[in-house]
């Protein structure tokens, strides 16, 4: 699981002057902002207690695990990366339907051997329950796009770099903005660095 979700953030700007007035002013202030898309700190912190809430119900000894602002970069790098890469299947034509994900989500579980084994992985890991069908949409995508990369002459040893390439570009095209609050973009590995000097 741990694996899994590893790989995906490995394929896996920070914000004007005028923020601070951009976040008196809405209502519902914005996290991130991916292009078009407003992810919004409400969902931030709903997806950072869900984690922190399922770590109490299991064992935790062993594990790494991120907390405070550690914590709400790797969600927020989630949710970037998630509609990174639901935008670059669009562009490339990848589809993935909930039946794929459903049925994905199904072999995952076996291969866990039960509920409480996912569960487990999913804390180890942290993803939140409601978000593990997310996860496992990004296993797909990425699992498309590298079909595409395939199709067009790239190597499979090469496959995971050229989708890396996929979404950094896009990454760049499209603009990704981080409240300074919760880190900065880093634009060349793709993923967000949680602010300095917090824990």
């Amino acid at each position: 699981m741990k694996k899994i979700v590893t790989t995906i953030l490995g394929i896996a700007v920070v914000i004007g002057a005028g923020v601070g007035l951009w976040i008196a002013l809405d209502a519902n202030p914005a996290a991130a902002t991916v292009g078009n898309t407003k992810i919004t700190v409400s969902q931030l912190n709903k997806g950072v207690n869900e984690i922190i809430a399922e770590r109490k119900t299991v064992s935790t000894t062993g594990m790494q695990l991120a907390f405070g602002s550690a914590l709400q970069a790797q969600e927020l790098n989630f949710y970037i990366i998630s509609t990174l890469l639901e935008k670059a299947a669009a562009e490339n034509g990848v589809v993935i339907t909930p039946a794929q994900v459903t049925t994905r989500a199904a072999s995952i579980m076996q291969q866990e051997g039960s509920a409480a084994k996912l569960k487990t992985g999913e804390v180890s890991a942290g993803i939140a329950a409601t978000e593990f069908p997310g996860y496992v949409k990004e296993i797909l995508t990425v699992e498309g796009l590298t079909n595409v990369v395939k199709q067009k002459g790239v190597t499979e040893a090469n496959s995971g770099t050229a989708v890396q390439g996929i979404v950094r570009d896009l990454a760049k095209r499209i603009g990704v903005k981080i409240n300074p609050k919760y880190g900065t973009w880093d634009s060349n590995g793709v993923s967000v660095t949680p602010p300095t000097g917090t824990k």
